[in-house]
């Protein structure tokens, strides 16, 4: 292959590092990659691999009421880490187990993921995949099936601020496509990432000691649901690829 080829299959990695700069940062050929690692992609990541039918994000706790309740779905909502009173299912990995949503219709709405999700479909976004480190081998790999040559991570971070697990899941994929020379950090964000991962985050134990310094770490401490962290952080221990399909007007998270 000629190095023109070459570089014609290459996956570039941009980074958007706040929902709120996602107008910025917008490119109409990305495939866009919404990452809420503590914890709205990593639950629903774990959702759909414990055989959840779909789970429908929405912006509003009164959509997800109106929504569930109209339509017998499984209500999830969460804000500002807490479980809402009114629902079924919280935002922590370790409640979607496939005893309780095998076969289920989730509806879902959280601080941070969902708005992410929502963004992204509304400006047009070419395709809108959910990520997290639990799935992202599969996602990679996905990238390079379907001959992505922009991938757009949009990092949820907390209430428009820019969060440090977030920003190192760009890292993680644009250190893994340099190694294998069939992509690259494309621009400032993602380079900051590439570097900071490569830096703190690329062994294991020395990334959740780099991330008990980060500020949502500290939140989820405050509220007892610090134990979830490790499993978010675990590199490829779920399979599967998520997108987003629109079913009769309405974005579903299905496999792919």
């Amino acid at each position: 292959m000629s190095k023109i080829g070459k570089l014609h299959l290459m996956i570039n990695v941009y980074l958007c590092p706040s929902p709120a700069l996602y107008p910025l940062y917008h490119r109409p050929k990305a495939t866009v990659i919404v990452v809420d690692i503590f914890r709205a992609s990593t639950t629903i990541v774990t959702a759909m691999a414990n055989g959840a039918a779909g789970i429908l994000p929405v912006m509003t706790t009164n959509e997800a009421c109106i929504e569930g309740e109209a339509h017998n779905y499984l209500i999830a909502a969460e804000r500002n880490v807490k479980r809402c009173d009114f629902a079924q299912l919280g935002n922590d990995p370790a409640e979607y187990t496939r005893e309780r949503v095998e076969g289920q219709s989730i509806v879902f709405t959280t601080t941070n993921g969902t708005k992410s999700i929502r963004i992204a479909l509304e400006h047009g976004a070419k395709e809108v995949l959910v990520g997290a480190f639990i799935n992202l081998p599969d996602t990679l790999a996905y990238l390079k099936k379907q001959k992505v040559t922009e991938a757009m991570v949009l990092a949820a971070g907390w209430q428009d601020q820019v969060s440090l697990e977030d920003t190192l899941y760009a890292g993680a994929l644009a250190t893994m496509l340099t190694t294998d020379h069939s992509g690259m950090a494309a621009n400032d964000a993602a380079r900051m990432a590439h570097d900071l991962w490569t830096a703190h985050a690329a062994d294991e134990d020395q990334r959740l000691e780099y991330l008990k310094q980060s500020e949502h770490y500290a939140r989820l401490v405050s509220n007892n649901l610090a134990d979830t962290v490790p499993y978010c952080l675990q590199i490829g221990s779920v399979s599967g690829v998520l997108g987003i399909s629109e079913e009769n007007g309405k974005a579903w998270i299905r496999s792919l």
